[in-house]
């Protein structure tokens, strides 16, 4: 199976930047428009979404959906970069913490909270990166950002640290919970691993593993595990479709009205938009109101029809 225009879900091992694994892929395939949808530390492992080609031009849809994490907060150690990675800066024992307190604590962190990202971050502070000014030894002042927590559980807990599993939005830095919940818990503590487990509705169970998916772009055999169209990995956009004969104009940017869809929307929000059969993806258009009686317009519009396999009635 060809990798362009493509979502390539790998599952990152340890020790490799996510950009790293953009840079590996793009040198085994020769595929030159590659990027990532949500960046996962070295220290961390699991699902990482990687668009070649047209595809990315819907990372930022993907990158807001909801992600999945299992993590281990170790307590008794605080680190600068609320990591494994990072060099300690405090030490205390660690008091006797029960599953009442963890839990409690844990609650904090559900909904729409403050965050202050980590020195050690891409945020952009000035125009650099915040990683690189911690890496000359300085610190600067955050601001803290909104980000939401869709649930937060202890999934197991010992003497000197707690495993918790995050569903969260974009933006969230889970070492920073894991520090914060330190802070709330009187100890210092920092996130010992990170594991990426799902992104929306995609399970890392799915996932090709980094070293298979060189080993086969390497031997040349096929790759169909962890590679999905782009229309299948949108499924959880709606669908609307344009009557024969409106394809061209759609793809050269006229905006459809009620009269060029075969069906009207019923929902607002962003759509998929395909040919008259279904057959090939075309552009995403917004909708406006919510319940889809407002216009039309198009966000993004492919240089080319987009393969697709999607059940639809005939015209």
């Amino acid at each position: 199976m060809s990798l362009d225009d493509r979502v390539v879900f790998v599952d990152k091992p340890r020790g490799v930047t996510s950009f790293g694994v953009v840079r590996q892929i793009r040198k085994a395939t020769g595929i030159r428009k590659i990027g990532h949808c949500g960046s996962l530390d070295p220290l961390a492992t699991g699902l990482l979404a990687v668009c070649t080609g047209m595809a990315t031009r819907v990372t930022g849809v993907l990158m807001n959906q909801p992600k999945v994490y299992l993590g281990r907060v170790r307590f008794g150690r605080a680190t600068d970069t609320y990591d494994a990675d990072g060099r300690v800066v405090a030490e205390a024992p660690v008091p006797s913490l029960s599953p009442a307190d963890l839990k409690a604590a844990l609650r904090a962190f559900e909904g729409e909270i403050e965050q202050r990202p980590p020195m050690v971050s891409a945020v952009k502070h000035g125009g650099e990166r915040l990683y690189e000014i911690a890496r000359r030894g300085e610190e600067v002042e955050r601001l803290p950002r909104r980000v939401m927590v869709y649930a937060i559980e202890l999934v197991d807990y010992g003497a000197e640290h707690a495993d918790v599993r995050i569903r969260c939005g974009r933006g969230c830095y889970v070492r920073s919970i894991a520090h914060e919940l330190g802070e709330r818990l009187g100890v210092p503590a920092h996130l010992e691993t990170l594991r990426r487990t799902s992104l929306g509705a995609i399970q890392v169970e799915s996932a090709v593993r980094l070293d298979d998916l060189l080993s086969a772009l390497a031997s040349g055999n096929p790759i169909a595990r962890g590679v999905r169209p782009l229309a299948s990995v949108l499924d959880f956009l709606p669908a609307l479709f344009v009557r024969p004969g409106f394809e061209t104009p759609l793809r050269h940017g006229t905006q459809p009205s009620p009269q060029h869809l075969r069906d009207a929307p019923r929902q607002g929000g962003l759509h998929r938009i395909f040919d008259a059969g279904g057959r090939s993806l075309l552009a995403l258009a917004r909708v406006a109101g919510r319940d889809g009686s407002g216009p039309v317009r198009l966000e993004c519009v492919f240089a080319r029809p987009l393969d697709a396999q999607v059940e639809t009635d005939p015209p």
